[in-house]
């Protein structure tokens, strides 16, 4: 009896051990853009444990420390692509700055108690830092009037961006048949080989169906979700016809 009531103390004793020291939360955003900032949270429960040390990493390089019995209890270690603010960091926040390229990668919180459990808990979470276009999407080709089945054609351009965008046309509000387009096409940018331009073509004989009041409206649409979303819009004046006039006294 006695040998089962120290087995059952142990058992006991190392469950609680296991449950001892908890992370909480990680909080790492999924994506930034380039050039901004970024805040890292790691929020753990000690649950009557003496916090030893909290640790970050990036790709498996640690580069921020955080230690509450050592003077100064704050460290920092050289990684490309992480530049810390140390004036808004602390023993649960991590502050970077100057967000690039280099800054994307698998970024880890660890925590770790002192004597006499000595546990390790840690957490996982990616960074992608994204290239937004400097500028808005642009329209060339288009003329100011057309004449019932003229050709239209024109290209969408969107500057560079990484990760590439995603370009949509609309004609008269409604997303132009993929027949009507050819692409999309990408530029490798000469200044940033990281990054390309995006290229959609849209190429179509206007016809009465496409007359809205005797007007054409066209939208180019770029995406890179969910962090840019810009349009361009224009409308074209069509020649009246005896057939356009006739659909729509229909």
């Amino acid at each position: 009896m006695f040998g089962r009531t120290i087995l059952v103390l142990l058992l006991l004793w190392t469950q609680d051990l296991v449950h001892s020291l908890r992370l909480v939360h990680l909080r790492v955003p999924s994506y930034k853009r380039e050039g901004g900032k970024a805040l890292f949270t790691c929020q753990y429960d000690l649950q009557g444990d003496t916090l030893y040390s909290v640790k970050w990493y990036k790709d498996g390089r640690e580069f921020y420390r955080y230690m509450p019995s050592t003077h100064p209890s704050l460290f920092n270690f050289p990684v490309a692509g992480v530049n810390i603010d140390i004036g808004r960091s602390t023993g649960n926040n991590v502050a970077l700055v100057n967000l690039s390229q280099e800054s994307s990668g698998n970024y880890s919180c660890e925590v770790n108690s002192e004597a006499p459990t000595f546990d390790t808990v840690i957490g996982h979470k990616y960074l992608d830092i994204y290239l937004l276009p400097k500028s808005g999407p642009r329209v060339e080709g288009l003329k100011d009037k057309y004449n019932l089945n003229e050709l239209v054609i024109a290209n969408c351009t969107l500057p560079p961006s990484r990760p590439k965008a995603h370009l949509i046309w609309y004609i008269n509000g409604r997303d132009a048949p993929d027949s009507f387009t050819s692409g999309p096409w990408y530029r490798v940018s000469a200044e940033r080989p990281d990054a390309a331009e995006t290229i959609l073509q849209l190429n179509f004989n206007v016809t009465v169906f496409d007359i809205n009041n005797g007007m054409l409206k066209l939208k180019c649409q770029a995406l890179i979700p969910p962090m840019y979303h810009q349009a361009v819009e224009s409308t074209h004046y069509i020649a009246p016809s005896s057939e356009a006039q006739e659909i729509e006294r229909r």
